[in-house]
């Protein structure tokens, strides 16, 4: 059966997960592009596909669905997609695991929460110190710089390595591949890789957390796998074309 998939893509968000899976599975899909405001919000375009302007989005045969790991559930549920990881054609694993739920669930609801709110308090701390919103003196530019300092260093990091740490913990003292915790990657490793590609390759590279070899090796196989360097390549043209016809 042939689908009719459409991926809304918003730059600087969580789709590059999506293009990962839809390589992998070997569906054909068109991208939509939007881009950010100077707000860094979500632009009319996106917020009139998804119902809360989020990305990434995805229309399947006129549906619309969000919510990443809900898409990759409807994804790897479709009849040919199962069937290809039965015989052989799709090196993934379909069938949920335990592991893969898990790790499923933890990238958004504790990996990703924590992520999200550590760089809202940053910037918006940031945007009352330089006066951008607020109108406080030079008293209180200085109380809400403290104040989210203690919040993103004093309480959020410790947290966030936490985070790390366990997903670390899982790869090497039990000695997983794939956070399917088969030797496939599966839905797990589909959302666990936004967070970790952003710590390794993105904007958290630089911000001083540990990520050991077991998550450091784990990236690395998925970069070596031929599905994710087709994704990531598409996604990055999609986004050159869509900038050139701006």
């Amino acid at each position: 059966m042939s689908h009719q998939i459409t991926l809304h893509h918003l730059n600087v968000s969580r789709s590059d997960r999506l293009f990962w899976l839809l390589e992998e599975t070997k569906l054909p899909y068109n991208v939509k592009v939007h881009f950010r405001l100077p707000t860094r919000q979500a632009p009319p375009s996106l917020h009139a596909v998804s119902p809360l302007g989020r990305a990434p989005t995805l229309e399947l045969d006129g549906k619309t669905l969000t919510e990443s790991a809900f898409i990759i559930h409807q994804i790897l549920s479709l009849p040919e997609v199962i069937k290809g990881a039965e015989d052989g054609s799709l090196d993934i694993q379909v069938e949920e695991t335990e592991d893969g739920v898990f790790w499923s669930h933890f990238a958004e609801g504790s990996m990703m929460n924590l992520f999200q709110a550590s760089a809202i308090i940053g910037a918006t701390g940031q945007g009352w110190k330089i006066g951008a919103v607020g109108g406080l003196d030079e008293a209180g530019k200085e109380a809400v710089g403290k104040y989210s300092q203690w919040l993103t260093e004093g309480y959020l990091r410790p947290q966030i390595q936490g985070t790390i740490d366990l997903a670390e913990s899982f790869l090497t003292k039990q000695g997983k591949q794939w956070f399917s915790g088969t030797d496939k990657p599966g839905e797990g490793d589909f959302m666990m890789f936004f967070a970790i590609n952003s710590l390794l390759a993105g904007s958290r590279k630089d911000s001083g957390f540990n990520v050991g070899p077991g998550l450091k090796g784990w990236y690395e196989r998925v970069l070596a796998r031929p599905a994710a360097k087709k994704g990531l390549e598409r996604l990055k043209q999609e986004e050159e074309s869509a900038k050139s016809k701006i």
